[in-house]
């Protein structure tokens, strides 16, 4: 089937602190007629839509969450945490020391570690200079050797050892008395030495002919003793800059555990300041000891409806990776730029337009090799490349650990799947989810990157300098360019011109590779289907929380 461009529903409001596909999701939840329908599938059973609560005793909210953790893989699930936070009150210095307090310091390790590199950065900077000057030198001699022309060395011998030897005494101060004496000494023939031979040769007066055989004398002295210096210094710095360099990746390199621990740990405040004047959770007037800390979680397995009705999901042709039906079809492609901003990465791996790139689509690439296993049938894998359909679960995890002061106090935990949901989506929404946990890892590395200011940080930082001195298109180039913009120009027309045909197209034709009958297949077969693993992981949480 070629690809085609899916019609996407009305977007819901964005809100920054969401996920992109959580909001997608809704998107198409909320509208079962959207012309989406059959391009996309994402159906979540009401009933499958629950908030648990359980209160126990000190460690029994982490032990459940564990259980449930280690217990999703042996079922082929595959789980994925994206989002997390803390908070937690100084009054609880145990559990504090462990986690904030850890932070501070790590806080402080890093504060030393990136003043120690940019000490080293600094250092290594003076020593290139250096080597950068003397190299530039040691260029001359060797330029010199090979061609036998010392015009570039007697010049920098005027310029930089002549002009210092004080007023009346350099060449440089001679010019009153004879203005070309500083040209005549650059022409000088090699080999001469003797005055009256340099006046012939030169076409000079004899006093000056006395001089410039004084300074060349001079000249040949520098050159046999400085190139030998020259040449330690060179090969000294060159030591030492190799030292240095390795040192600041090696101070980066040490800095990285620590950075990312230190991100790991994200306190609810930084995402909103505000949460105190409004969360019930959480109460620091009451002096007691509190910490609250949430997760995210996705978690998913394929699924096989009981009915297929989907000629397309026999065999398409020309799907990359050997699926069924290729995942990074037009609806992904639509909701990438979603992602792309939504984690600053668009400046990175946006296209012109709205467009996805050639470095995104490499990167889409790489996260469907990564996701299918090599050997069919492998247990667990990310993605299945004979199945179009999953069943995806989403839980809020909210732990709060609560000690209250005696006589009546009391330890206790108190975990909240606030709430847990179960979808099934088709494959290409699966993708979309995968690279939005791709954009959250990238956004993540590139942020300590930048802090530490890594080579792949310089790299970057290079590659953006390069593009503002890259060679122009060539006319072909630009020609295929304008091929290309009308063609996509033309396409979009058409796109528009279909849009309100499209309610009345869809009475009589069900077009993409996806499940299209929402109120009867996809209610009744897709979302009834998914009920037994909605059952298990329920039915598991209820047990281990003793709630049956």
């Amino acid at each position: 089937m070629a690809d085609q461009k899916a019609a996407s529903p009305p977007r819901a409001m964005y809100n920054p602190d969401s996920m992109v596909c959580d909001d997608i999701r809704k998107e198409i939840a909320g509208h079962p007629n959207a012309p989406a329908l059959g391009y996309v599938l994402s159906a979540g059973p009401f009933e499958m839509d629950k908030i648990i609560d359980f209160t126990g005793l000190r460690g029994s909210g982490s032990n459940i969450y564990y259980s449930l953790i280690y217990q999703l893989p042996k079922w082929g699930f595959t789980i994925k945490k994206v989002d997390e936070y803390i908070e937690v009150t100084p009054a609880w210095a145990e559990y504090y020391n462990l986690t904030i307090a850890q932070k501070q310091k790590l806080e402080a390790s890093i504060k030393t570690g990136l003043a120690s590199a940019a000490q080293s950065v600094a250092d290594y900077e003076l020593l290139k200079h250096d080597f950068r000057r003397y190299q530039e030198v040691l260029d001359y001699f060797a330029a010199a050797d090979k061609t036998k022309d010392e015009h570039m060395l007697r010049s920098l011998f005027v310029d930089r050892v002549d002009a210092f030897t004080g007023e009346g005494y350099s060449m440089i101060s001679m010019a009153k008395r004879w203005p070309t004496i500083i040209t005549d000494f650059i022409r000088m023939p090699p080999g001469v030495d003797d005055p009256k031979e340099i006046k012939e040769k030169v076409d000079v007066t004899m006093a000056e002919a006395t001089v410039l055989r004084t300074k060349n004398q001079l000249y040949q002295e520098w050159k046999a003793l400085f190139l030998p210096e020259l040449k330690d210094r060179i090969a000294r710095l060159k030591v030492l800059l190799d030292s240095r360099r390795k040192s600041i990746d090696e101070y980066r390199l040490w800095l990285k555990p620590y950075m990312a621990r230190y991100k790991a740990i994200r306190e609810q405040t930084e995402l909103k300041p505000a949460a105190f004047m409004s969360d019930a959770f959480h109460t620091p007037g009451f002096g007691q000891a509190q910490a609250l800390t949430g997760v995210k979680l996705w978690f998913w397995k394929p699924f096989t409806p009981p009915e297929k009705g989907k000629p397309e999901s026999i065999k398409e042709r020309g799907a990359r990776h050997g699926f069924r039906i290729d995942p990074f079809d037009g609806f992904v492609r639509e909701n990438i730029p979603r992602i792309l901003e939504r984690y600053g990465l668009a400046g990175e791996y946006g296209g012109e337009d709205g467009r996805v790139s050639e470095k995104m689509e490499k990167a889409v690439e790489n996260i469907l090799k990564e996701a299918t296993p090599k050997v069919p049938k492998t247990y667990n894998a990310v993605m299945n490349k004979d199945v179009v359909y999953y069943t995806f679960f989403t839980a809020d995890v909210i732990l709060a650990l609560i000690r209250t002061p005696p006589p009546e106090g009391v330890e206790t935990d108190n975990l909240m799947f606030h709430p847990i949901k179960a979808h099934v989506i088709s494959q290409n929404l699966l993708l979309l989810h995968l690279i939005e946990i791709w954009a959250r890892e990238r956004m993540f590395e590139r942020e300590i990157n930048e802090l530490i200011g890594t080579r792949e940080a310089e790299e970057s930082a290079l590659e953006a300098i390069n593009k503002r001195f890259g060679p122009e298109v060539e006319e072909r180039m630009r020609r295929l360019e304008g091929v290309r913009r009308a063609w996509e120009k033309g396409a979009a027309a058409k796109g528009r011109a279909q849009k309100p045909l499209s309610w009345v197209y869809g009475r009589f034709v069900r077009p993409g590779p996806y499940e299209r009958v929402f109120k009867e297949r996809g209610s009744k077969m897709y979302a009834r289907g998914i009920g037994g693993d909605w059952s298990a992981v329920t039915g598991f949480l209820m047990d281990k929380m003793q709630m049956k």
